[in-house]
């Protein structure tokens, strides 16, 4: 018997892959603005919340902060982490190679932090490409917003 993708992640803790799933617009919003502007690199979203067993990602919202890290910034901003995970500078390197030859137009490296874990992945062959995540939350703006938020567009941009 196998269990469905709630349950499996639900009892395994593995729940970044949902987390993923759920925000993929914003994710490619992020990552084809940061290319546009600076080039490769990777979105990074440090989650605020902790994500419960029980979470249910059909009706509950995951608070995070995202950013683009360029490519020549990712292995200073990963030295941090590495350190608390007392790795060694070398684990950067295929992190660095898949940043130096992804394809920005159909891929996205993503960076995920929470729940005591780091989880990165190189998102390919998506149903949906980074520019058309922007083109939709660009004409969806207001749906992104936390409610109460009155942050315009343009002064997001300009961050």
């Amino acid at each position: 018997m196998r269990l469905s993708n709630d349950l499996w992640q639900g009892y395994s803790g593995y729940w970044q892959n949902r987390f993923i799933h759920q925000n993929i617009l914003l994710l490619g919003y992020t990552a084809w603005m940061g290319y546009k502007n600076e080039g490769r690199g990777m979105v990074v979203c440090d989650v605020v919340d902790a994500i419960p067993p029980t979470i249910d990602w059909s009706l509950d919202t995951v608070t995070f902060d995202r950013a683009f890290i360029p490519e020549a910034q990712v292995a200073e901003y990963l030295h941090k982490y590495l350190h608390a995970l007392k790795q060694s500078p070398e684990a950067v390197t295929p992190l660095l190679r898949a940043i130096a030859t992804y394809d920005p137009t159909q891929a996205i490296v993503v960076l995920v932090i929470g729940n005591g874990a780091i989880n990165i992945n190189l998102l390919q062959n998506l149903a949906i490409s980074p520019s058309d995540c922007y083109e939709q939350v660009q004409r969806r703006w207001a749906e992104f917003q936390p409610q109460g938020t009155q942050l315009s567009h343009e002064k997001v941009q300009e961050n």
